[in-house]
């Protein structure tokens, strides 16, 4: 008899908990924020915290979230906060720096095509395994965004002027010796009534006051009188210098300037230039926080 009054109390509980898990699933207004934590040349953190309304009252645990980009682990959850009586739900994330640069090369690589796989393995009421793989494919062509021009220059006061540097596109290379390799297409105005031979093209690029890369002429080119020539610059990004400037960017407010020294060498009228044509800079503001936050404030609805 009291064997049949014990099971019938634990039903009621049973019941009324899952009424009121049910209940306050449903109507969970939950209120979400991240921002970046602590930031290194090695490791960037990202805190996320999340107030609800009420407690869920469910026992529930995470044993590893990774993140990868093109089958390279980039980001792992390090710790997570949760308690099934209290409203307040926390978790950091750990991005490796390193592995985020190798990864943005490989996506290059294969055509600036590239897939976001996330792993959760986590417990619900400590003994229900819960298991999610979540993939978004990406394609951004991002070399698209990068563009140098440069105004021309008087020379030999004023006989001659350089020529301006109307567009810059770039393409993908490959890796080479720890470094990325973008093919550069400069093309170039020659605004004189006679042609100029280049024989060399090369600059220097810095962000946050590091030099991140540089470029030089594959072979030079005769730009025609009041014409157009094309000149490729191979351009090699030093990967290991990235980390660090991605560190100083963070640290900064999500700001970074940019520059690039533009140097050409020319023969004009028997006479050899060595030609600084532009130092092109440029205020680089991201805000990749802001977009997290309203990305996450989306799934939430």
């Amino acid at each position: 008899m009291k064997l049949r009054y014990i099971i019938v109390g634990l039903a009621l509980v049973f019941i009324v908990w899952a009424g009121y898990v049910v209940y306050a699933a449903s109507t969970l207004s939950p209120s979400i924020n991240a921002q970046w934590g602590y930031v290194d040349e090695e490791t960037t953190e990202i805190w996320i915290d999340a107030k609800l309304n009420r407690p869920l009252l469910i026992p529930a645990s995470i044993e590893n979230v990774t993140i990868e980009f093109t089958g390279i682990p980039i980001a792992r959850v390090e710790r997570f906060d949760y308690s099934a009586t209290g409203s307040d739900v926390s978790m950091v994330m750990a991005i490796d720096n390193h592995n985020l640069v190798r990864s943005l090369a490989r996506y290059l690589d294969e055509g600036q095509r590239g897939t976001v796989l996330i792993t959760l393995h986590g417990k619900l009421l400590k003994v229900i395994p819960v298991d999610a793989d979540i993939q978004q494919e990406i394609s951004e062509n991002v070399l698209a965004y990068l563009n140098f021009t440069a105004e021309s220059k008087e020379l030999a006061g004023g006989l001659v002027k350089s020529p301006a540097l109307v567009e810059t596109t770039f393409d993908w290379a490959g890796e080479r010796d720890g470094k990325a390799v973008i093919t550069a297409h400069m093309k170039f105005y020659n605004p004189n009534r006679f042609p100029i031979p280049v024989s060399n093209v090369s600059f220097d690029a810095y962000a946050s006051g590091i030099r991140i890369g540089y470029g030089k002429t594959i072979k030079g080119a005769i730009i025609p009188a009041n014409g157009y020539a094309t000149i490729d610059v191979e351009t090699y990004i030093e990967e290991d210098s990235l980390p660090k400037v991605w560190e100083i960017h963070i640290k900064s407010g999500e700001v970074s300037k940019v520059r690039a020294d533009i140097f050409f060498d020319l023969n004009v009228m028997d006479q050899h230039y060595s030609v600084k044509l532009a130092s092109y800079e440029e205020t680089i503001q991201t805000d990749i926080m802001g977009e997290l936050n309203r990305m996450l404030g989306d799934m939430l609805g």
